[in-house]
C-alpha cells in the first residue's frame, strides 16, 4: 500500500496541486480522502473525539506502521 499525506491550501475547487509528484505509475487508480479543518474545532476536540471512539495511541502507531510497509 502506498500512502501520501500533504497539507495544502485549496485555490481551485476542482483541482488539487501537490508539491511533488506521487510515486505511482500513470493510470493507477487511487482513493482520495479530503479532510478540511474546522475553524471552530480545536486539537483537543479532535483528541477527545478519537478517545471516545476507543482508539488508542498504540492503535494509531500500528496503523501507521502497517501503512508504511
Amino acid at each position: 500500500m502506498y500512502a501520501y499525506k500533504e497539507i495544502i491550501t485549496v485555490d481551485n475547487l476542482q483541482q488539487l496541486t501537490l508539491s511533488k509528484p506521487l510515486q505511482l505509475p500513470i493510470g493507477k487508480k487511487v482513493e482520495v480522502l479530503v479532510i478540511a479543518e474546522d475553524d471552530n474545532e480545536s486539537l483537543e476536540d479532535i483528541r477527545d473525539f478519537i478517545k471516545q471512539q476507543g482508539i488508542t495511541e498504540s492503535m494509531v502507531e500500528e496503523a501507521i506502521e502497517w501503512a508504511r510497509k
